[in-house]
């Protein structure tokens, strides 16, 4: 992956970084298509730097969970999530199990 950064001033001196990327084909097709939103006669297109800001905020929460657990640990939990069936679980159940714990 190659990055040329030029920075850029927006309104109220919010600073926003252009980036020109080549990334894999697969990756690019992915991110494309969280662009359309909608149903039926509703469908749209999100702004394309919005939903790249998405991931790369989701990847860099990732990371930084995986930098606060270790390489191994993460990986142990990232098989486990990848194999699970969400649909059987109750989410609200295990948020308050785990929200109980700390």
């Amino acid at each position: 992956m190659t990055c040329n950064i030029v920075a850029n001033m927006v309104e109220n001196d919010y600073p926003r970084v252009s980036l020109n990327l080549r990334i894999d084909t697969d990756k690019h097709s992915v991110i494309e298509s969280m662009r359309k939103t909608g149903f039926g006669l509703a469908t749209t297109q999100r702004h394309r730097s919005d939903v790249y800001n998405e991931v790369i905020g989701y990847g860099l929460q990732t990371m930084t969970m995986k930098m606060e657990m270790g390489d191994r640990n993460f990986e142990r939990l990232w098989r486990v999530i990848n194999k699970m069936n969400w649909e059987k679980y109750n989410l609200e159940h295990i948020e308050k199990l785990v929200g109980a714990s700390k």
